[in-house]
């Protein structure tokens, strides 16, 4: 017998060789030390050690996976552990066990003393605690305690009803498995996580079992939702954690989406359409839009009217907070889509313009112009980023806020190719402004004044500077300002241009703009076209109204004045002209080089009126209207000294207004020479490439273009004789005359450079209509009403209103919102 057990102790000495390296000299005493006290084991012994084995069952590949690990990570393991395991299986089985038994390695006493200290267990700990239980050997008896004059002890039996028991040898006492490893919620049953359960007079039972009671608790029952989970992680699944543990986490988290997506899709709809979110306060609720269609929307979707009943008053998700972040979450998602086709782009140039909304902040409007698409879809698209407040107007600050603020949004300011301001020496100064500063960082970023602006300018110069025309442009925005400051009168002005049997698309007259001559002719010419009308009612309300009457005679005996009557026709004459280029200025689709042609054939046309048939035109229809009025076509009265008006001596009315008038307004003709005239920058010698403009490329001028675009250029090597080829390609047949158009109807495969140089051309700006536009996207905004409205909830508003054809991701918005920070309500987003 004692030769058997030697043979089976030689063979366990070898297996444990095979596996763990040779055991060290201590290992060695320690294994003889617990043969010689153990002694022979007995048949008995050995039947409940097969009987143990059997329960266990063989461990799965997993296990053996997971203990190679163990032994891979941990090393050898050392005596004293394997001299606590041993004297475990083998000593366990005697009538009082105490806190001086040593530990099995499945005793929850292993982990209790690092979850009382706040130490997080290792998932090979928690795994183990999990999954292993002590098993008593066969013919064990369990510890006897006097509990209510009984002797009690505990019954293995509560292990198959309540699988997460887990009973400690050395404590004779009971342990929550899953509670040691997950539970965080303290409750009256924390005993089973601490100092262990020894009540089994209590354990079980309808009243006072104390063991279904701890089943039942929120903190055990989160515990058990989280080790399910992390069971199956642990087993390789892929999905996420949270939505496999049951049905119902899964069908909460679909819910929840489906409650914000809800709500992001009344976020978007107003955002785009304008329409205020906020409202008046009856008493504790707000009625405000926002909330209107919340609870209009619920009415038929069923999951945002759970949400909205069941939620906790400080998580329903439509405080103004949460609107805030949401609006920014969809400005994000907006100007994603708009960055990513500018990269596509890759070549850009910036516009930005200055405004002060209606709070006194001053807000810098960032657009963005650039070529999209390719083939017939290839267009010029100008694009607004944000609102930028501005805490100093200096070059300084606004040329850093600029680049700043494109770096931020993601763009690579390296292929910033072109400026687009005004003509304020803040942003134009060639020695310190905005546009210098920012061509020192990027030299080739060529700075363009605004073509709109430069317009403007000329009508400004080519007008104002003259003391008839600007004293009549006073007496035509009183009049203006009269018919509009009632209703009585702008109807008594309509019922007489209605009775007169004129049609007109305006009713009353349109106010002027304090900054854009060029949209007064809409004024002069509704005050031309209803003269008449206008000086009825005027009489007729000097002599019926007596609270205006003063005021009606005053601007009725203004318009009775030739002198004010032929300045009106010739300046509208001559602003009829400008106001085609204006609107023309104001479009995307129109490149510099057209703008500067456009700009020089009207100066021609307005050139050319100079001729006595011109003048004449505009004398006789002058003459029509001082007659429907009984007023005689008569000049000024001429001093022998005078200065501040005409005197030139003529022998006729129609001389004197030609020579004192309309030859005057040659200031105009005369600024859009020094505005418009023309510009041989090399970024725009690219206009040669055009084929109608082939001809004129020569040797020198091709060079300079070169060398301008020598770094951008995809094959520079080949970029001449692209060019050859090109106008080779050119010699016979129609001939495009605008890039854009070479851009969408020919094939530029085997011309990449050629391609390359008008998409740069077609970048360079034209204008900042765009952020023009902006700025009344920021008035119709930020209203009086709305005044206290935040920068950041600005610019998403004017993000979704501005760019309402561009589609926006919910999803994607309902991610970027809920990674933004910590949410109390379950998305299960990664």
């Amino acid at each position: 017998m004692e030769g058997e057990r030697h043979t089976e102790d030689d063979e366990a000495q070898r297996h444990t060789v095979e596996e763990g390296g040779q055991r060290s000299a201590e290992d060695d005493e320690a294994q003889r030390h617990t043969v010689e006290e153990g002694g022979q084991r007995s048949a008995e012994d050995d039947e409940a050690q097969r009987h143990t084995v059997e329960e266990g069952g063989q461990r799965s590949a997993e296990d053996d996976e997971a203990q190679r690990h163990t032994v891979e990570e941990g090393g050898q393991r050392s005596a004293e552990n394997e001299y606590s395991r041993e004297q475990g299986n083998m000593e366990i089985g005697g009538e009082e066990i105490g806190s001086s038994c040593p530990q099995h390695p499945f005793d929850p006493v292993r982990v209790k003393n690092k979850v009382i200290n706040g130490d997080a267990l290792t998932d090979d700990e928690k795994k183990s605690v999990l999954q292993n239980r002590w098993l008593a050997p066969q013919g064990y008896s369990y510890p006897k305690r006097t509990l209510g004059g009984k002797q009690l002890r505990y019954n293995p039996q509560w292990e198959k009803n309540y699988e997460w028991l887990s009973y400690s040898p050395s404590e004779d006492a009971a342990y929550c498995a899953t509670c040691l490893c997950f539970n965080k919620v303290k409750g009256k049953n924390f005993s089973f996580l601490t100092k262990g359960f020894t009540d089994w007079k209590n354990a079980v039972g309808d009243k006072r079992g104390v063991i279904p009671r701890h089943s039942h608790s929120e903190g055990h029952q989160r515990a058990t939702e989280l080790a399910e989970n992390f069971m199956l992680i642990t087993q390789g699944q892929k999905k996420d954690i949270k939505s496999v543990i049951s049905k119902q986490y899964d069908d909460k988290v679909m819910a929840n989406r489906k409650a914000l997506l809800s709500i992001i899709d009344i976020i978007v709809c107003l955002g785009k359409r304008n329409v205020p979110f906020r409202g008046n306060w009856e008493g504790s609720s707000e009625n405000g839009n926002f909330n209107y269609f919340v609870n209009w929307k619920a009415q038929f979707d069923t999951t945002l009217k759970q949400h909205l009943e069941t939620a906790a008053k400080n998580a329903k998700y439509i405080s103004p907070q949460i609107q805030n972040d949401l609006i920014a979450c969809c400005a994000e998602d907006i100007r994603e889509t708009l960055i990513n086709n500018i990269k596509t782009a890759k070549f850009f140039t910036v516009l930005a313009d200055e405004s002060m909304d209606i709070s006194g902040i001053e807000q810098l409007s960032l657009c963005v112009r650039y070529v999209s698409g390719e083939g017939e879809s290839s267009e010029i698209r100008e694009d607004f980023l944000g609102f930028c407040p501005l805490t100093q107007q200096d070059a300084k600050t606004i040329a850093t806020v600029i680049l700043r603020q494109l770096t931020e949004w993601g763009l690579h300011t390296e292929y910033l190719r072109g400026q687009g301001y005004d003509g304020a020496s803040t942003m134009s100064g060639h020695v310190s402004g905005v546009q210098k500063r920012i061509s020192d960082v990027h030299p080739r970023a060529m700075y363009t004044h605004c073509r709109s602006h430069a317009l403007n300018l000329v009508v400004v110069h080519g007008c104002s500077d003259l003391p008839i025309v600007r004293n009549t442009m006073s007496i035509i925005e009183e009049i203006a300002v009269f018919f509009s400051g009632s209703s009585a009168r702008k109807g008594a002005l309509e019922a007489e241009t209605s009775k007169e049997g004129q049609t007109t698309k305006k009713s009353g007259i349109p106010l002027m703009s304090d900054t854009r001559w060029s949209s007064r002719s809409t004024t002069l010419s509704a005050f031309v076209e209803k003269f008449t009308a206008v000086h009825s009612v005027l009489e007729k309300m000097g002599v019926e109204k007596p609270s205006v009457s003063a005021k009606a005679a005053t601007l009725r005996h203004s318009m009775e004045s030739f002198e004010t009557i032929i300045t009106a026709v010739m300046v509208n004459e001559i602003l009829g002209y400008i106001h085609p280029l204006t609107k023309l200025l104001q479009t995307t689709n129109l490149d510099i080089l057209t703008a500067y042609e456009e700009a020089r054939n009207m100066r021609q046309v307005i050139a050319n009126q100079r001729e006595v048939k011109g003048s004449r035109l505009c004398f006789e229809k002058a003459t029509a209207l001082a007659n429907s009025i009984g007023v005689v076509p008569a000049k000024r009265r001429v001093s022998v000294r005078q200065t501040y008006r005409a005197n030139v001596t003529t022998e006729s009315v129609e001389d004197h207004y030609r020579i004192n008038l309309f030859y005057p307004l040659d200031h105009i003709t005369a600024q859009l020479d020094e505005r418009f005239a023309k510009n041989n920058n090399p970024p725009i010698l690219a206009s040669y490439l055009v084929p109608s403009s082939l001809k004129y490329l020569t040797p020198a001028r091709e060079d300079e273009m070169l060398r301008w675009y020598h770094e951008d250029l995809p094959d520079q090597d080949t970029a001449r004789q692209e060019i050859e080829r090109w106008r080779h390609k050119f010699e016979d047949g129609p001939l495009p005359s605008f890039a854009l158009e070479v851009l969408q109807k020919h094939n530029l495969s085997f011309f990449p450079n050629i391609k390359c140089m008008l998409k740069i051309f077609l970048t360079l700006p034209v204008t900042t209509c765009a952020c023009e536009r902006s700025f009344s996207a920021m008035r119709r905004l930020k209203t009086w009403l709305r005044s206290t409205m935040s920068n950041d909830r600005l610019t998403g508003l004017a993000m979704m209103h501005v760019h309402q054809k561009v589609e926006v991701d919910r999803e994607n918005i309902l991610r970027r919102w809920d990674a933004s920070g910590h949410r109390r309500i379950q998305l299960a987003f990664d």
